[in-house]
């Protein structure tokens, strides 16, 4: 698949905007929903893939839960764990459907990560 380096300009701005506004973030990817990423920032670097992968296939499972239960198409999934929270959005764009995903300590405000996390799934899907 061959992103622009439009959407590609914009993963990486969205990025740079998510880990510095949200409180907590300790992680930020941007990948296509086949898993590719496009962009990413994070405090441990070998986690980039895994996230791809992990957002790719969680993605796919809100779009059948979305559907069979006929709610219509997943917009996101979230993931409290112990540690902290996950959020996947997903950034729907004519040449390509993106994945967003945050990872945040426990210290995150959850509103605020959806709120910044919303705003650039918007800006992406503008660009």
């Amino acid at each position: 698949m061959n992103i622009s380096p439009r959407i590609k300009d914009a993963a990486e701005t969205a990025v740079d905007t998510l880990m510095r506004e949200i409180k907590g973030a300790k992680a930020v990817v941007i990948s296509t929903e086949d898993g590719m990423e496009l962009a990413a920032r994070t405090e441990n670097t070998a986690q980039v893939a895994r996230l791809s992968a992990i957002a790719s296939s969680l993605a796919a499972l809100g779009a059948v839960a979305g559907e069979e239960s006929g709610l219509g198409q997943c917009e996101n999934v979230a993931i409290e764990t112990a540690l902290g929270h996950i959020l996947m959005l997903q950034a729907r764009h004519d040449e390509a459907d993106l994945i967003v995903s945050v990872v945040t300590g426990k210290d995150a405000v959850i509103g605020q990560v959806l709120y910044f996390s919303k705003q650039a799934t918007l800006a992406l899907q503008r660009a």
